[in-house]
């Protein structure tokens, strides 16, 4: 078991007493965490809840949050929250939907040594859940911390708490990702009083965490928060990570709690007023079918703020370069429609969605609002006879319909990020596909089910910071040290070492994508595919969005 070294300090030190556990100065105060022992049997320090932030709460609803005020006695960190949601998966049957707390904005951080004789790289993740669910708390550092390294997860407000907007300064939008702005300089601020070194930080995350960390790339505020990212997954440019008419969302679920529509600002304290559990049940009203569409509420580009935190839109800053000069790691899975596909392979919902395509796939594949009406079924007619020509949607057509769920939320859309960024950066982008068939996958919770579907959104995570056990023979554990190899030598210098013939994409956005596809411990090559996701159909889809709402000439497109 590895030894647990941490040396009194006089200042801003921590010590560690049998009696009294480990205690940690902080400019705020003092903390006390407890000890954890990682699947290998090493012990390591964890600090669990520790406020970056004053608690969003009363008449700090739907304000940007306010740096933590310091506290008197000892702050046991010992507690792991979650920001008040509206759950999609991990709800045992009856239980309520809606979960969590308002009083949410807090850091969870795992480290092998408090005071080690060098600083070691840190690791933060972002959460994903579609900007709606999720929590930091359940990755967990049971994996990651077998290796010398800082590990630190937080939460931010998600759903009608963290991403309504008035489309004006009332409530510009974007609270969830000016939270983890403030989670990320609190981090770069202390860490170092964890063992962690302020100049090495990688962060990362999966699905809208993912997207997350390419929005950091291009939001001004997030400048020198980070050196590194990886984004499995994820990426500013999927369908769903910007949300349509804002106000007209916001409006909706204003009215559904009772409070009047008709003026902004008295809208908004209304909504300051009703329980914060009300709002957080609307989100189910905005979902016609199912959890479907996974974001009715999300970031916006704010040009309509003061001090926008999202200035233009995300592809116009990738266009124009403005985009942070540093390392990027971008992933996805070989199934990725899986989610949430998943929750869909049952003989009833399948044939629900096959007599009801044209009403439902808007919502599933998030395009209600980026098409014009009249041509809604016209596209719903061609995306239907490309994936499924004339079948029926049944289980042995499933995986077809995984393929066009996957394609359209996840894939051709990272293919369009992955090469703008490559060419607005100097560093390198590295690209990788994760197809290793493991023994279990995240999607066998959504479908309840035993049956093998495929490797899904999120499996990769899965091996690094488990939220599920998806480990269960030698060959599992073999894959999950070579993924967490790969974060681990990327953390180091922004070259994933473990891997010496991955070559990063290239700066021509024309050429051919280099990428390292993962189809098992023993079974890594480096390809190159000229695209990814289906995307010249997509493409040709006359979604507005990205590149179809811009202004740019069709020369430079």
């Amino acid at each position: 078991m590895r030894h647990l070294v941490v040396t009194l300090v006089a200042c801003f030190g921590a010590c560690f007493c049998h009696n009294e556990g480990l205690k940690i100065t902080l400019p705020q105060g003092v903390l006390q965490g407890h000890t954890k022992v990682t699947k290998e049997g090493n012990e390591f320090l964890a600090f669990e809840g520790i406020p970056y932030a004053e608690p969003p709460v009363g008449e700090q609803r739907f304000q940007e949050a306010k740096p933590p005020k310091p506290w008197k006695g000892i702050w046991q960190a010992k507690t792991l929250y979650k920001c008040i949601q509206y759950d999609h998966i991990l709800i045992p049957a009856g239980q309520d939907r809606v979960s969590g707390d308002e009083d949410c904005l807090y850091v969870n951080i795992y480290t092998p040594d408090a005071n080690p004789p060098r600083k070691y790289d840190v690791l933060v993740y972002i959460h994903g859940g579609a900007f709606v669910f999720g929590n930091g708390g359940m990755y967990g550092p049971s994996r990651i911390l077998d290796r010398p390294i800082v590990y630190v997860n937080f939460n931010y407000r998600l759903g009608p708490m963290g991403f309504l907007s008035t489309e004006d300064d009332i409530l510009p939008g974007n609270l969830g990702l000016k939270d983890q702005q403030m989670a990320l300089k609190w981090i770069k601020e202390n860490i170092h009083h964890f063992g962690g070194n302020p100049d090495s930080i990688t962060i990362m995350g999966t699905s809208a965490g993912g997207a997350s960390v390419e929005l950091h790339y291009i939001m001004p505020k997030s400048k020198g928060l980070f050196n590194r990212g990886i984004s499995q997954s994820g990426c500013s440019l999927y369908s769903w990570v910007l949300v349509e008419k804002p106000l007209e969302k916001t409006k909706k679920i204003a009215e559904l709690v009772g409070c009047d529509t008709r003026d902004n600002k008295d809208m908004v304290e209304c909504l300051k007023s009703k329980p914060a559990r009300q709002i957080a049940y609307t989100v189910g009203k905005l979902q016609p079918w199912k959890y479907n569409p996974y974001t009715p509420v999300g970031p916006v580009v704010d040009k309509w703020a003061k001090d926008p935190v999202l200035p233009d839109h995300p592809y116009t800053l990738l266009k124009k370069g403005k985009v942070q000069d540093l390392p990027w790691m971008i992933s996805f899975t070989a199934d990725e429609g899986l989610y949430p596909g998943a929750e869909f392979y049952n003989d009833e919902d399948l044939e629900h969605l096959d007599k009801n395509w044209n009403e439902l796939m808007p919502h599933i594949l998030h395009y209600e609002d980026v098409v014009d009406s009249k041509a809604s079924i016209a596209v719903g007619d061609m995306i239907r006879k490309e994936y499924l020509g004339n079948e029926r949607l049944t289980k042995k057509t499933f995986k077809k319909l995984i393929k066009a769920i996957g394609d359209r939320l996840f894939v051709a859309d990272l293919e369009k990020a992955a090469r703008l960024h490559a060419v607005a950066v100097k560093s390198p982008v590295y690209h990788y596909h994760f197809a290793y068939e493991g023994s279990l996958s995240a999607s066998l919770v959504l479908a309840n089910t035993t049956e093998y579907l495929g490797v899904s959104h999120g499996d990769d995570v899965m091996y690094i910071l488990p939220v599920f056990v998806i480990e269960v023979n030698e060959k599992d554990r073999r894959m999950a040290d070579t993924l967490i190899d790969i974060v681990v030598s990327f953390m180091k210098n922004g070259k994933p070492d473990r891997i010496k013939t991955w070559t990063p994409l290239d700066k021509d956005v024309t050429s051919p994508l280099n990428q390292l596809k993962i189809s098992g411990p023993d079974d890594m090559r480096m390809v190159q595919v000229d695209s990814i996701g289906n995307s010249e159909f997509w493409n040709s889809l006359p979604f507005k969005e990205n590149e179809k709402i811009l202004t740019y000439d069709k020369d430079e497109l």
